[in-house]
């Protein structure tokens, strides 16, 4: 958003500014231009598009010069009428004489123009300026929202993944779309790779399922990564241990069925274990040596503990819900796929989402660091480590390996 801003009243100028550097959205180094007098405002409308000119109509030709009660109107005649001038898509005239007021209403050239009556013990005219550059902020988000596409859908299920999300990126740029509740982020690499990212309303495949289709269909991204963390499965592994499944299987698909023991009818589960495998290119990428790299991972890491990093490669198991038991691991898990590493709750509906949506060619890939091993000792203590080991390798995947 540009706003320029010709006035050379000292105060009236600060009281303009007071009511801009308030709107949440602006940056006054960034989007807002002053100038005292009309000369130079000409020439800056002959290099830049404006939103908005907040303009008064009594200001001098040029610095030094007395202020010229005509030059306000002139100059809004000689936007309408020359070509080279890049007319701003919205002009406010503010002004605090009565008689240029009325001037300004009974000149047919200047009907379409609003013209604001400025008063320091007033707010309405303060008001009116306020709520036509929020105006301007959220068409140019809506407008961002429709042109935008993404190299990387980047999605996370629970809060503290996407707080190491904003830790790892930084600078963040919130992104709405019409119609959509979702609020998006848009994050800039600084090798010019486009990331969105966003959060899950709730836990779960069907909300990961739902988040991956929208964010494909509004983005068409080359990847679809889901990072954050997840229960470890198996001997050898530690905290903070990086999961990238091989493939992603759904344990809770199946049926109930009854069985009776004498008298009494037992209901057990039968499942039917669905898969979607990784492709064949990126098992490729991540099976590489990353010694050196989870080792300044740790380092950048806050809480880490003593073990070294590794990254774990195999099966991730995929269910409606939270394992705390050794027991259902072993019945439904483990015993119908052995070399599982790895149990979450999201990645199957990631995975399923890209696999069959309208827009195809979409890659997913699941991240997801141990923190805890789904027993009767799992807590939340070592959450905002791994969800940052997870996020910290998405990162340098994503910039590093990955081919756009």
């Amino acid at each position: 958003m540009k706003v320029l801003v010709v006035d050379d009243e000292s105060n009236k100028l600060k009281s303009i500014m007071k009511v801009i550097k308030n709107i949440e959205g602006v940056d006054p180094q960034r989007d807002i231009d002053i100038t005292l007098q009309l000369n130079e405002a000409k020439q800056k409308l002959l290099e830049t598009r404006y939103d908005l000119m907040i303009l008064d109509l009594n200001i001098p030709e040029d610095l030094g010069s007395d202020p010229d009660k005509e030059g306000g109107t002139n100059f809004i005649e000689e936007i309408i009428y020359i070509d080279a001038y890049k007319k701003p898509r919205d002009i406010i005239i503010l002004t605090a004489y009565d008689e240029l007021e009325q001037k300004v209403k009974a000149n047919e050239n200047l009907s379409g123009f609003y013209i604001l009556k400025y008063s320091e013990t007033s707010t309405e005219w303060s008001e009116h300026i306020k709520k036509r550059i929020e105006y301007i902020l959220t068409c140019e988000i809506n407008q961002k929202s429709e042109e935008i596409r993404a190299d990387v859908a980047l999605i996370t299920a629970v809060k503290t993944e996407s707080e190491a999300v904003k830790k790892v990126f930084k600078n963040l740029e919130k992104i709405n779309i019409k119609n959509d509740p979702t609020i998006y982020y848009k994050i800039q690499t600084e090798n010019n790779i486009t990331i969105i990212t966003a959060q899950q309303t709730e836990m779960g495949m069907a909300s990961a399922a739902t988040l991956s289709t929208k964010m494909i269909e509004h983005f068409k991204p080359k990847y679809l990564i889901m990072v954050g963390i997840a229960a470890g499965i198996g001997k050898d592994k530690n905290l903070g241990d990086i999961i990238i499944p091989s493939e992603v299987w759904n344990y809770s698909s199946g049926k109930y069925v009854e069985n009776k023991n004498g008298q009494e009818a037992m209901l057990s589960f039968l499942p039917d274990p669905v898969s979607i495998p990784l492709e064949t290119t990126i098992r490729e990428i991540v099976s590489q040596d990353f010694k050196e790299r989870l080792f300044k991972i740790k380092s950048e890491a806050d809480s880490a503990p003593e073990n070294d990093l590794k990254v774990v490669i195999g099966p991730m198991a995929c269910g409606a819900a939270v394992v705390a038991n050794k027991d259902i691991v072993e019945e439904l898990i483990k015993k119908h796929h052995r070399k599982t590493v790895g149990l979450d709750m999201e990645s199957y509906g990631v995975f399923f989402a890209a696999k069959n949506a309208v827009v195809a060619g979409t890659i997913p890939i699941c991240i997801k660091s141990i923190c805890d091993f789904a027993d009767v000792d799992k807590d939340d203590s070592a959450q905002k480590y791994a969800a940052f080991t997870s996020t910290l390798f998405a990162k340098k995947l994503i910039e590093e390996d990955l081919e756009f």
